[in-house]
Order: C-alpha cells, then structure tokens, then sequence
C-alpha cells in the first residue's frame, strides 16, 4: 500500500505542480473518496452520458491513473488497437482516431493487451464484477478511464470522445466509461491511499 501511494504521489505532484494556472483553469482538485452517489451526482451535473459507468479494481488503480482522461480501444475480437504513434504521445490523438475508426479499416495491434483482460479489472459503482454485455454486436469497444478530480478535462475530453462513438457512421462502437477515483467500497485500504495523498500534497481549499 505504501507502494501505491508513493507512485500516486509522484503522479498527483506533477500534474498539481505543473502549472497553477492550469489547476485553476481545468478545475484540477486532490482526489476524494467516491461512492456511487457522487459519481452519478458528478457525472449529471457534467452532462455525462450514465450509459455503463464503471469504477477500477483497487489492484489495478495505479495503472489506470497515469494519464486520465485517457482509453483503450479494441477491435471486436477483443484485440488491443494502439492509436497512439509513439509511446510518449499524448491522449489527443483520439480526437481525430475515434470518429475515422471503420469496420473494414486494419490497425496496429500490439498485442499489450487485450478486452477480456481490461474488463476483469473493471467494477460496477458499488464494486462488483462489470460484466460486458452484447458483445457480439459492436465493432469496437472503448474502455475511457476518467476521474472527477480532473474537472473540466472530463468534459473537454470524455465526452467529446464518447460524442464522437455515438456519432460514428462506418462503426459500431459500444463505449465504458471506468472511474479511476478512490473508490469508497474499497474499504480501509482505500482510506489510507486517500490520507497518504493528502497528508503529502495537502487536502483541497
């Protein structure tokens, strides 16, 4: 555990030191624990599709944190699409490669991982098992990682993206939007992650 939240520390430090005016422009804030309640409450208030919303398994937290907003796309055998060109390119290509995914187009694939892997690590809002429905009927599947600390980038950019499956002609794309916040069903240990992180960088105005 001690672990984990030094990994999260070094994260949350660079994003909250980079530049303050961008923290108070993007509405960036110290994480906070989150339940089912708030997310829902959080993600209405953001005119966030309530479509499959879904939280991160504790064990996979900190993989899913470096980044957010972010995704993962996989093709409908479940194979992992890699539309980033190199490996310190940013999230920003997906604006320009969700809406151009088409169901007889090829694509990189890596073999870094794969849906059926992803989903194991994906829960409901209350920490159950996320089971992936209907799959037999989409071209593409994105899994968009998000958390309610990034602000206004969850509305810059989750929804922009998730517009922008909906409104894809050449594809089918189901999309799973994974909250990567601390979760409150996560229980003692995620009340440590919490309180390590704002003991360090100080808990939000």
């Amino acid at each position: 555990m001690k672990k984990i939240s030094i990994i999260i520390l070094v994260f949350l430090m660079t994003l909250t030191s980079c530049m303050p005016l961008l923290k108070m422009y993007y509405g960036i804030k110290n994480p906070e624990i989150e339940n089912k309640e708030s997310i829902i409450k959080y993600c209405k208030k953001k005119g966030m599709n309530m479509i499959n919303l879904a939280t991160i398994n504790i064990d996979d937290y900190v993989s899913k944190l470096n980044g957010v907003p972010d995704a993962d796309i996989f093709n409908k055998e479940g194979d992992y699409i890699e539309y980033r060109q190199t490996d310190s390119s940013c999230n920003a290509g997906l604006f320009a490669f969700i809406p151009e995914l088409h169901r007889d187009s090829v694509y990189r694939l890596t073999g870094k991982t794969n849906l059926n892997e992803e989903i194991k690590k994906v829960r409901t809002l209350t920490g159950e098992q996320f089971v992936l429905s209907d799959t037999s009927d989409y071209d593409f599947y994105v899994i968009m990682y998000w958390a309610r600390f990034t602000g206004r980038l969850n509305k810059d950019h989750i929804n922009i993206w998730e517009q922008e499956a909906n409104n894809n002609k050449n594809a089918k794309i189901k999309v799973i939007k994974v909250n990567v916040d601390i979760q409150e069903y996560w229980g003692k240990p995620g009340i440590e992650i919490y309180e390590g992180i704002n003991k360090k960088i100080g808990h939000k105005e």
